[in-house]
């Protein structure tokens, strides 16, 4: 499968899911008031053309006539370490499409190079790494007081999901950081992040 057929099957499993999200109100804002789109064309006067992004959340007050936020996604599916390369390109996309008022998520299936991280990190852009089937473990646990706190998040967890390629997860297959947080799923890191803004 070529790196584009990759890429558009992560796409479509994350619009589907956000579509859904968006739907129920579980993203932290009004069903109403977001619209989702996949592949949806930005006017770059830099370009003097579109920039079409994979998946964005455009974030409409009642009676505007324009979005007052702007999310957008980028999903890569590559078999190695994304490199700081392909968060400077998405960065500077941003930065041609809405200036301030843009959020921008990269996604991927594989982990992040370290100066990735720290761009990203540096520069308020989203890391999301969804593990590979094969790379997750299923484990089932017995309920004990102890065990209560699996259910937290646990940061050297985090980046090292987000670091290492071969990482092996154990009952997670979503890794998410932004703006000095980590996320375990889609809904908490679009409320942070499109709820900080609205």
């Amino acid at each position: 499968m070529s790196t584009v057929a990759k890429g558009d099957v992560l796409e479509d499993q994350a619009f589907d899911l956000l579509k859904v999200e968006l739907s129920q109100g579980r993203l932290g804002i009004d069903s109403a008031s977001g619209r989702i789109f996949k592949k949806k064309g930005y006017y770059s006067r830099d370009r003097e053309k579109d920039i079409v992004v994979d998946i964005c959340i455009e974030v409409w007050p009642p009676g505007a006539q324009n979005y007052s936020l702007l999310w957008v996604c980028e999903c890569k599916n590559y078999g190695h370490s994304i490199p700081v390369d392909d968060v400077e390109e998405f960065k500077a996309k941003l930065d041609q499409i809405a200036g301030k008022n843009i959020k921008g998520v990269m996604a991927s299936r594989s982990s992040f190079q370290s100066g990735a991280i720290a761009f990203a990190r540096n520069q308020g852009i989203g890391l999301v790494r969804i593990m590979p089937d094969g790379q997750v473990a299923w484990m089932m646990y017995n309920r004990t007081t102890s065990m209560l706190s699996k259910g937290q998040l646990n940061p050297r967890e985090f980046n090292a999901a987000l670091s290492v390629e071969r990482y092996q997860a154990i009952n997670r297959n979503f890794y998410a950081a932004y703006d000095g947080y980590i996320f375990g799923n889609w809904q908490s890191l679009l409320r942070h992040s499109i709820g900080e803004s609205s």
